[in-house]
């Protein structure tokens, strides 16, 4: 149900590609001014949903964009969820707090009119020729944005984007041996690494140490939600706090 922005016609998507993401600033219905660059540069990654009000395909996925983004954190870890008012209804604050509302929408978005949305929208459908809505973009710490991912929409489809795609430095995924396995995974924060022998290291998604461990039992309730990597000497395996 992608809708084109000017026949709202069905779009069938194509391959997406990585690229640099252009700057840009936005103010949220919530009132928060937020830069692109400065966020990135916390280690954060961010995904940009494109779409409009009355785009029947945006209402029809936003509970599956929802349920993601509250898998991910609900902008609370170093995950953020943006939404920009652009295509073929470019409204004002109000309506699109209305269309939240309707719709069971928590992430922050921006509107055409008042949250600078419209040159957004206008600025990546320049860069990256994109025709329909809704359309989403993963962009990574190190700026590079992925296009066109993810549609339709699944619940789990911008998982990769935020853990491989994205590249994790001098960590090499594989999975945990048998002796060795984590659970629960994903977590709240507190998992077990079952038969684990020597040091447990967890590494953030660049590969910076966060957390070391010579107990099977770890407890990371103080670290941001997000991915996680566990290595146990040479095995290093996936885990997701959420």
């Amino acid at each position: 149900m992608k809708l084109l922005s000017t026949l709202c016609s069905f779009f069938v998507v194509i391959g997406s590609f990585a690229q640099t993401a252009p700057d840009f600033t936005i103010t949220t219905t919530d009132g928060v001014t937020r830069n692109l660059y400065n966020t990135l540069d916390q280690g954060t990654y961010i995904l940009l949903d494109f779409f409009y009000p009355n785009c029947q395909g945006c209402w029809y996925y936003a509970p599956i964009i929802e349920q993601s983004y509250q898998n991910d954190g609900a902008g609370t870890g170093n995950i953020e969820y943006w939404g920009i008012n652009g295509g073929n209804e470019i409204v004002d604050d109000a309506t699109i707090i209305a269309y939240a509302q309707q719709y069971g929408i928590t992430n922050p978005l921006a509107s055409g009119i008042d949250g600078n949305g419209e040159y957004v929208d206008s600025l990546y459908f320049a860069t990256y020729s994109g025709i329909g809505y809704p359309t989403y973009a993963i962009i990574c710490p190190d700026r590079t944005v992925f296009w066109e991912v993810n549609y339709p929409p699944v619940e789990t489809g911008f998982d990769s984007y935020f853990s491989d795609s994205c590249g994790v430095a001098s960590i090499t995924e594989s999975t945990l041996e048998s002796h060795s396995q984590i659970y629960p995974n994903p977590t709240t924060g507190i998992f077990n690494v079952l038969g684990a022998v020597g040091d447990i290291e967890v590494l953030d998604s660049f590969g910076r140490l966060v957390h070391t461990s010579t107990t099977s039992e770890i407890n990371m309730s103080d670290q941001p939600k997000g991915i996680y990597f566990v290595r146990v000497g040479e095995v290093v395996s996936k885990l997701v706090i959420r």
